[in-house]
């Protein structure tokens, strides 16, 4: 019990001043112990550990400054190369565009081409059957085959006007008797 009483007297502030002023007094012959070793040349474990994350530190700094020097050529790097492409595809783009508007017009003459083929061949037929007045199945759907493909591909003119009539009024024979004549 008189120890309890004891404590109750003890002066804290003064126990906790005392206890402060002791580790300010380690850290000071400390630090004058370190000052000592460092001038005489020496190293500690403590010190070498430090050296030794210190260096780490820098290396570390080193490697990061490296790595995002390097991102941002890639960067660039990318950056230059979606522009090639972007600069490829319109290229690109107007190539199949011309492309597109010459084969366009290959079509056009090709039917052109073919248009007058065909109306040859049905101005053929008129001239050979006009006069007959008639003629066999075989030759009659020849000949509205090629006047259906006439005027898909855009044929119009004196072919629908003169021709045509005078086709539709022949008489169709039967291909038998066309053969005997």
């Amino acid at each position: 019990m008189d120890a309890i009483a004891e404590l109750t007297n003890v002066d804290f502030p003064s126990v906790l001043m005392a206890v402060f002023t002791i580790l300010v007094g380690l850290k000071a012959i400390l630090s004058c112990f370190e000052w000592v070793i460092l001038k005489l040349g020496l190293e500690t474990k403590w010190m070498k550990k430090r050296r030794k994350e210190q260096y780490l530190l820098v290396q570390t700094a080193k490697s990061l400054a490296a790595l995002q020097e390097k991102h941002h050529q890639d960067v660039a790097a990318s950056q230059k190369a979606d522009e090639k492409i972007a600069k490829d595809i319109v290229s690109l783009t107007s190539m199949v565009n011309d492309i597109s508007i010459t084969l366009k017009q290959m079509q056009e003459k090709n039917n052109e081409t073919k248009l007058k083929e065909i109306k040859g061949s049905l101005i053929r037929y008129y001239n050979r059957f006009k006069d007959a007045g008639e003629w066999s199945a075989l030759e009659k759907d020849a000949f509205w085959d090629l006047f259906d493909d006439y005027e898909k591909r855009g044929g119009d003119g004196y072919i629908h006007s003169i021709v045509e009539p005078v086709m539709r009024e022949l008489k169709e024979i039967d291909s038998y008797h066309s053969i005997l004549k």
